[in-house]
């Protein structure tokens, strides 16, 4: 314990210093983002999330999307692919015109996960509620690609097989283009006494937009990238943090050898111009090269990179990711849902 404590203060001093070189107005202290808005009316935990069941293919594939973003961003995906599988995209509570849980009583520590077992039981029950057995699971970006890695790591018995569109195993420290990996105990409490209360409670919404990943990061079609920006920046921010904060406090990289099902990895390659910036230096570390040690720990990981593509993959490169999702499958005994 003494460790874990020595560790977390020398990421507390870390991450003064970085909040040090920002705005001099980060914060409000009439703000308190730990707690929805007044009249928020949050969903039912552990329901049944939003999803829209589309085309007609043998093969059942669910979709997640990541951090911010609802079921609209695969529609694109749903009618390129619509012959070839019958595909639920999920909405996971909170973005989009969905509501999120209630926030757990205060002092509840962020790495209860609160919110992720809720939406990890609703997807439980979709699939018992479609009578799936056994489907493809894609899981998108930040968050939807822990959330898919997490359910199939827990549920191999229902779990066909996995894809990651665009996102990295877990949410890492990157300075300089150098990763700050610190231990799980040590991120939690970091998250529970700094990061939370200190930092994102009181935090502004320009300051938080600010910081946030900018549209590039999503799309290299800078048209595309600022709508899914927008879309992502229209979540309420009491509900973007909530889940945020629970990323931070949650490894499945450390489990990877526990994964049973195959795994297909459609990585973002971004371009040189993104991977060399200052500003954007943390993508290598983070979206990349952690996925060369997951690989390194469980043979049914492939990846493919994906040229010219941020972590949208199918968009900036839909004929490369469908080709490489379609060869994969081939590969998976067809295990039909009825």
């Amino acid at each position: 314990m003494k460790k874990c404590f020595a560790a977390v203060f020398i990421l507390i001093a870390y991450v003064n210093t970085c909040l040090a070189q920002g705005s001099t107005s980060q914060s409000d202290s009439s703000i308190n983002n730990l707690i929805h808005t007044a009249g928020y009316v949050a969903s039912e935990y552990g329901a049944v999330p939003s999803y829209i069941k589309s085309g007609n293919g043998k093969r059942s594939l669910i979709l997640l999307p990541g951090w911010g973003f609802d079921a609209s961003v695969f529609n694109d995906f749903v009618e390129a692919n619509k012959n070839d599988y019958t595909m639920y995209v999920v909405t996971i509570p909170g973005y989009g015109k969905t509501s999120a849980p209630p926030m757990p009583p205060a002092g509840t520590s962020y790495a209860e996960l609160d919110w992720s077992k809720s939406f990890l039981s609703g997807l439980t029950k979709l699939i018992e509620k479609e009578k799936l057995r056994k489907p493809i699971i894609a899981g998108h970006f930040n968050q939807g690609s822990q959330l898919t890695l997490r359910f199939a790591i827990d549920h191999p018995e229902k779990t066909g097989g996995v894809i990651i569109l665009g996102g990295p195993p877990k949410l890492v420290t990157v300075r300089n283009g150098v990763v700050r990996e610190f231990s799980l105990d040590s991120m939690k409490l970091l998250t529970d006494i700094f990061l939370a209360e200190k930092w994102f409670k009181s935090i502004t919404k320009k300051v938080f937009d600010a910081g946030n990943y900018p549209p590039s990061i999503y799309s290299l079609d800078s048209i595309q990238g600022k709508k899914l920006w927008d879309q992502s920046a229209a979540v309420p921010l009491p509900v973007m943090i909530r889940y945020l904060c629970e990323l931070w406090t949650m490894d499945v990289l450390q489990e990877m050898k526990k994964l049973k099902s195959p795994l297909l990895v459609l990585r973002a390659t971004f371009n040189n111009e993104m991977l060399q910036s200052d500003a954007t230096n943390y993508l290598r570390p983070q979206f990349i090269d952690l996925w060369n040690r997951a690989g390194s720990k469980n043979l049914n990981i492939t990846i493919k990179d994906v040229p010219n593509a941020a972590t949208f993959v199918w968009k900036d490169n839909p004929e490369f990711v469908r080709q490489e999702i379609a060869s994969f499958l081939s590969k998976i005994p067809d295990t039909l849902n009825k």
